[in-house]
């Protein structure tokens, strides 16, 4: 007959060997479930980094200057990579018009800035975000009288042009708002297409890669200009490119470049090749 100790020792291992596994088991389990809300947490710390306002914005505008002829520049906004981008475009480059082609100056003093856009967009597959059309007088307006820049005329002209337009020792021009169209001028009238509608690009950006935090002033000169203007910007769109404008001009490392599109003149009007093309529907894409 067994003694009463030798039952509870015998009761109590029977006891362990039924429980010690299943504690195993809820350890285990407990373990697994704060291992998870540790890496649930992580994660959320990870999803909480704020994104700057504005980081995330790409705009593509068809900016056009009321003339005769008119002048275009393809302007980009990438807040992304933190680039911007300007691509001026020749008056008499053709595009796909209904009755077979046009030219995109003809087009725009004929139906406007909107039709412009839209042939841009048969033309290349890929359409601009906006249009935004006035006269160069309320683009210069759109930085104060104590913006400057400075351009090296050397990348634009050939030497012999140069001395003849006074740029033969120093090759940099010295530009206002004021003086900037002047000197557009000067130089488109010397220069074959595409180099002359690039002048515009150019200068623009040297204005805004020198002193870039004159972006965020922009958008605001602009709705004070509306009536002067003519665009299918929405106030919301142009909030939009306000905070894209205002990252951009924070950013060190921000890159301000202008674009020159190759093709070949005609008769009956500048033609862009493969290369241009592609360029083209790289800053619309």
């Amino acid at each position: 007959m067994r003694s009463r100790p030798g039952l509870f020792f015998q009761s109590l291992a029977l006891t362990l060997l039924l429980l010690l596994p299943m504690m195993g088991v809820v350890l285990f389990l407990v373990g697994q479930r704060e291992e998870q809300n540790e890496l649930r947490q992580a994660a959320a710390r990870q999803g909480s980094v704020a994104v700057e306002t504005g980081a995330q914005n790409t705009h593509r505008l068809l900016v056009a200057i009321q003339g005769d002829p008119p002048s275009f520049v393809l302007v980009r906004l990438d807040g992304p990579a933190r680039t911007i981008t300007f691509c001026g475009l020749p008056s008499r480059m053709l595009v796909k018009a209904p009755a077979g082609q046009t030219t995109l100056g003809d087009c725009y003093m004929t139906a406007g800035p909107a039709r412009a856009a839209q042939l841009l967009e048969d033309t290349l597959g890929l359409a601009p975000d906006a249009y935004f059309a006035a006269t160069a007088d309320c683009y210069a307006g759109f930085l104060d009288e104590t913006a400057t820049a400075r351009v090296d005329t050397a990348s634009l002209l050939e030497k012999e042009t140069r001395i003849a337009l006074g740029y033969g020792t120093d090759t940099v021009a010295e530009l206002t708002p004021e003086t900037a169209e002047d000197f557009i001028g000067q130089l488109s009238e010397v220069l074959e297409e595409p180099q002359a509608s690039s002048v515009r690009a150019a200068v623009w950006a040297a204005f805004l890669r020198q002193e870039p935090t004159r972006l965020t002033q922009i958008p605001q000169v602009a709705r004070d200009n509306s009536a002067r203007t003519l665009t299918d910007l929405l106030a919301q769109d142009l909030y939009t490119i306000e905070e894209t404008m205002t990252y951009l001009a924070g950013q060190s490392t921000l890159t301000v470049q202008y674009l020159v599109p190759t093709g070949q003149d005609g008769a009956d009007g500048w033609v862009l090749d493969e290369d241009g093309t592609q360029l083209l529907q790289e800053l619309l894409g």
